[in-house]
């Protein structure tokens, strides 16, 4: 369990009960997933925070898991403490790890080398993604069968405001100058990526990829909601502001 939480930084029991037995999780295997968990949090290798699953009001309260300093003196590399995190953004950090989940499934089904990177990503590289990623198609020929991507959970909605920009906006502006430059090809030693933007709701999503539409006309930015790529990451859900109203995008027709 605790090698799962060195990959997926922070989850819930249901979310680990599903990796354990690769299937949706009975109660009994939640459970289980509960009782080891209690166990890791007994001997201070794991910490815990509340989570509540619709709203911080009246929502069910669960509790997102983590590692702690002990355990990440014990483990070493990649594993990253969980312990000082804000619980003001645990719902953030746990949908980029939910996000991680549904892509590492699907490229193990589709025979998919995937590459995660999110611990220590470097912010003076003039971005600052929640997540790098890298798909690679070993039966196509080498040099032409790896895609990057940099993704970014938005679940705010637009606003901060600054001479009449919002801070998504001005933060896409930075991925915009970015693309095919060489401080990125210096950065990362490749120079064309897409950016998957994950936004809660269909309706918001609709309105960035019409504000994006007036100022960027491109496929660089892929936008999709959290139920769309939790019932089915591998279809044709990522909308681009070039052509949104027509043509829907996915990671299999790459």
């Amino acid at each position: 369990m605790l090698g799962i939480l060195t990959e997926f930084y922070c989850l819930r029991p249901k979310d680990i009960a599903n990796i354990r037995r690769k299937r949706e999780p009975t109660e009994h295997d939640i459970r289980a997933a509960r009782a080891t968990l209690s166990l890791l949090l007994a001997d201070n290798l794991v910490c815990r925070f509340p989570f509540y699953e619709t709203d911080r009001t009246f929502g069910t309260i669960s509790y997102v898991y983590g590692l702690t300093d002990k355990a990440v003196k014990m483990i070493g590399d990649p594993a990253r403490p969980f312990s000082e995190h804000s619980v003001r953004t645990i719902d953030h950090e746990l949908e980029i790890s939910l996000f991680h989940i549904k892509l590492k499934k699907l490229c193990e089904q589709k025979h998919l080398e995937l590459f995660w990177y999110q611990e220590g990503i470097n912010v003076s590289r003039g971005i600052n993604p929640d997540a790098f990623f890298a798909i690679t198609d070993p039966s196509k020929p080498e040099g032409r069968n790896t895609n990057y991507f940099f993704l970014e959970i938005e679940r705010s909605k637009i606003g901060n405001f600054k001479n009449g920009e919002p801070s998504i906006t001005r933060k896409l502006t930075k991925y915009y100058e970015y693309f095919d430059s060489d401080a990125c090809e210096n950065d990362w030693n490749f120079r064309k990526f897409r950016v998957v933007i994950v936004q809660p709701s269909a309706p918001r999503s609709r309105n960035l990829l019409e504000t994006l539409a007036e100022k960027y006309q491109n496929r660089m930015f892929w936008l999709t909601t959290e139920p769309a790529y939790k019932e089915n990451i591998g279809g044709e859900i990522f909308r681009t502001p070039k052509d949104y109203s027509k043509v829907a995008y996915s990671f299999l027709s790459l």
